[in-house]
Parts: structure tokens; sequence; C-alpha cells
């Protein structure tokens, strides 16, 4: 039964909506939780072979950030509930991600954010986290849920699996109408997007409230992506906090007319010219690298709920209750065949972790001495290198010769470390090729690149000996994302200079060159 039933042909929205029966609601959930969590996501780890084994849904990460979650210092009293406190602050970490495969696309994907602080005292609603002293809040960027119960969503589920969605649509038009919308909507970046609680909660005695988010203030990117290439959101999301702090709003809209505004059904709008969203607090992603080693991977350890809140916050209605369910066992199903513990976190990951000279890698262990040294150009102030020009590092030399047309430069890095790189910035898209040539033969050679490409044309790197022979395979990139690279020669061979060349290049940087001589 439907939260939803019609009086005179009319929907009434109000507090007399026929409740999905106990048992029906029970059975719905389990079913709901089945089809998520025992057919979808079983599928993914046992058939796909899914590895390392990901949620049941928004599998796809833009990125997880750090932040900080600030109450706002002037708050009247009757938004002063639970962690909204005046003042009040809490560390934070976010994950964006896209309700899509990590092999799909990002265009036309529902985005999600989650939201975890931590230090927050108090007993928690997820009864397995009772104790934890963290808060969770998920939202996404519609304003309403295409289901409004847990028994719609069963059967929609359910049609969708058994490949009668069309016909279930057909008779469900709200639901059609909001997944067109949400299937139509392309999103520019995921830190302008505004987002969503969708379900309701109760916001302290008799009142009740939901959630947004919008932006304050997002750096531009400097280097803007194209939002037809598959991974655009992850990029956008790298380049803006690489170039400078965001700052999201986060609202209350407390509820105030019962008519209108259901607390059961999760597909009830409340119009925002009627329930005024009321900032309440910002959240702050300090300007930092999303692909920092590690940050990425801890994002995806982190498990969101939104039942791990405070006693006067809990969610409302059959979707929210489903969520409780399905997202805890997708979380334990998750860890369990990833080997991780199941615990929430006592604090959270450190914003920045101590930068140790060197860092070792399963492909390089080997650490740098009298006979290994780096290259990272941060000695170095912003360097122009212009056709024809050689320029020395005394460790290598870049030679600008290949090509009489090209620009190369040394500066500050936009997407693999906080100091400098070699550059090139190509807007009239030419081909690109330049030679690194060692003072000294190498025996092993490692760096990190980091390109935009255009299409599926490759950059292609190869070592020379001392008379330009190949001296091992060359390597093609392909990837428009940063990668290390480790090139070991033929036997009885040195490596003595790196080419590279491509035909699509409308970005590059190469840095920290790890030389291991002879």
């Amino acid at each position: 039964m439907s939260n939803h039933h019609t009086i005179n042909g009319k929907e009434n929205l109000g507090e007399v909506s026929t409740m999905l029966s106990t048992q029906n609601k029970e059975e719905a959930i389990e079913g709901i939780r089945r089809m998520f969590v025992d057919v979808v996501q079983r599928n993914h780890i046992v058939d796909e072979k899914q590895t390392p084994a990901k949620r049941a849904a928004f599998i796809k990460q833009h990125g997880s950030a750090y932040g900080t979650f600030q109450v706002d210092e002037q708050l009247a009293s009757q938004y002063q509930v639970g962690i909204f406190q005046p003042g009040a602050s809490y560390e934070a970490w976010v994950r964006y991600s896209s309700d899509v495969p990590d092999e799909k696309p990002d265009k036309n994907t529902t985005v999600g954010l989650g939201i975890k602080l931590f230090g927050v005292p108090g007993e928690k609603m997820l009864e397995e986290d009772v104790h934890s002293s963290t808060l969770d809040f998920i939202l996404q960027n519609t304003e309403v849920f295409f289901a409004a119960d847990a028994e719609e969503m069963y059967a929609f589920k359910s049609a969708a699996l058994a490949g009668e969605l069309p016909a279930f649509l057909e008779t469900h038009p709200e639901t059609a109408a909001i997944l067109k919308a949400m299937e139509e909507r392309t999103v520019e970046s995921v830190l302008t997007e505004p987002l969503w609680s969708c379900v309701p909660y109760q916001f302290g005695e008799g009142n009740y409230c939901k959630f947004k988010v919008d932006s304050a203030s997002v750096a531009d990117p400097m280097n803007p992506v194209d939002q037809d290439a598959a991974n655009y959101l992850g990029r956008d999301l790298k380049e803006r906090l690489s170039q400078g702090e965001v700052r999201l709003n986060f609202y209350v809209q407390l509820r105030n007319n019962p008519e209108t505004q259901s607390i059961e059904s999760a597909r009830s709008l409340w119009k925002e010219d009627e329930a005024v969203p009321v900032k309440v607090a910002t959240l702050i992603l300090p300007q930092q690298t999303v692909e920092a080693r590690g940050q990425g991977a801890y994002g995806e350890t982190l498990s969101y709920n939104i039942w791990r809140t405070l006693p006067e916050m809990i969610p409302l209605g059959s979707i929210a209750e489903a969520r409780k369910v399905v997202y805890r066992s997708s979380a334990q199903t998750r860890r369990d065949t990833n080997g991780q513990s199941t615990g929430e976190p006592v604090r959270p990951r450190p914003a920045k972790a101590p930068e140790p000279p060197y860092q070792p890698t399963f492909e390089r262990p080997w650490s740098p001495d009298k006979d290994h040294f780096i290259e990272d150009f941060a000695r170095f102030p912003e360097t122009t290198i212009r056709p024809g020009e050689v320029y020395d590092t005394s460790r290598l030399k870049i030679s600008n010769t290949m090509y009489s047309s090209l620009t190369y430069r040394i500066g500050k890095s936009t997407s693999i470390t906080r100091g400098n790189a070699f550059q090139l910035k190509n807007e009239y898209e030419q081909v690109v090729g330049c030679e690194f040539i060692f003072n000294q033969p190498l025996k092993q050679l490692a760096l990190n690149i980091s390109a935009k490409l255009q299409g599926e044309k490759p950059i292609t790197l190869s070592v020379h000996d001392q008379s330009s022979t190949m001296t091992s395979a060359p390597f093609q990139y392909v990837s428009n994302e940063s990668k290390e690279l480790v090139f070991v020669p033929d036997k009885g061979q040195a490596i003595r200079s790196l080419k590279f060349f491509g035909s699509g290049v409308s970005l590059l940087e190469i840095d920290d060159f790890t030389m291991e001589e002879q």
C-alpha cells in the first residue's frame, strides 16, 4: 500500500494518509535489501569479480575530501536542535559520488553527497554504533525521491530486475516524471550542485525538517573539463579543490504546512517558497589534493547511514527505514569481503600526513641514497623553456628541440604534487614532443605523469641509450589520471634519455624523476 491514497480523486499528503501496514512495510524493506545486496551487490562481487567490493548504490566515487562543519554563531532558538548549537564546529569528511558503476560515464547521472561529522557526543540511533562519535548526512541532487514509500520502491526495483520497468512506469507517472528529470539533468560540478535530503527528519520535539546544501563560494578550475569526458565530475572536483577553498551552505527547511508537506512520503515536495530553507551552518572544504596518497581509499572505507544520528534528528518514513537496513547490510557485505573493520572511526584521517623525503611504492621500493637521485624541480623558480632551448638542472637536461613551436615551463603543479612540475599547455593541440637527457647512465627510472588527452590518442614515452637506441619497450599513456611509470632497461643496457611525443595532448605535467644510477 502506498503512503499516498486517493480521496475523491485527490492525493491527501497530510497526516491522515494511509500508512503501509507493518507486515507489508517490513516485507517490502527486506525485499529491497535482498535485491540491492543479495542480488545486485553480490553479482558485482561474485559474478563480475569486483575488486575491491563496492557499495550497492552510489558506487562511483568522484572524490573524498576533508573539511569543517561550522554551525552559525547567530542561530534562532527553533534551529538549536541536536548538533546545531551556535558556534559548534566538527571535523568532517565528505564523499561525492554518482549512482552508477565505475565504468559508466558521469553525464546525466544522479549525484550524491555523504557527510560524516566527527566528535559528536550523545547516543546514536543506529544500534551497532550507538556509542560512536560520528554523525552522517546523505543528500542528492533531486528535491524528492522517485518512490513515495518502501512498498512502491520494492515494486519499482522488482520491475527493473524483471525487465518490466516500462510497464511499471506507465502506471506510475509521478515516478516516471521524476526519473526523466533526473536523467536529463547535466551537472556542471558536484561542488556547485544543490542537494537535498529527500526524506524528512524529526527536528526536536514536535517539529520536522528536510536538509539542503548549496554552494556559497567555489574556485574555478584552472583547466575546465569536458563534460563529455567519462570521468569529468571527478576531474572537476580535483581541479577546483586544488585551486582554492570551497564553502557550502547547509540549510534546515522546517515544515510549516502538514497538509502539503508529508513526513511519510519521500516523494512529497516541500515547496521552498512556502517552507523557506534557513542557513544554519557552513561546510568548509580547504584547498587540498583529493588524489593525495590514500585519500580516495579512505573515503571508500567510510560507511554513511542517515540513522547514525541523534534521537532528536531521526529520519522519517518507510524509505528512510529501508535505507537503514540496506545501507547497513551493504556496508557489512562490502567490508567483510574486503577484510575491513566494521566499526566507526574514532577520529578522522589526518588532513595532511607528514611528507617523508621518499614514499616507496610496490613498483619502486628502493629509496634514494648516494646512487639514487630525485629531481622534483623544487629548487627552481618558475622557468620558461622556449623552442630550441636546453635547460640543465644538473641532474638532467630538458631539450626542447624536437618541435620548434612549443614552449614548456617549470611551475607549480595543478595535479601531481603540491610543488613544481615540468608542464605543457597545448591550447592549439599541436603535436608535442620533448627529450630528457640524463647526466649519468641509469639502471632504473621512475616518474609521475598527468595529462589531459583528446579522444583516444596516447602519449608515447620511450627510454634510449647513448646512441638513441630504445633500451626497453615504449609505454603508451592513454589515461587522463595521474600515474607513476617505472622504466627498467633491457639486460646489459642503460638509460641515457627519455623521449615523449603525442598528437592529442592539451595539458601535460611530469614530476619526481627518480634516477638510480649505474
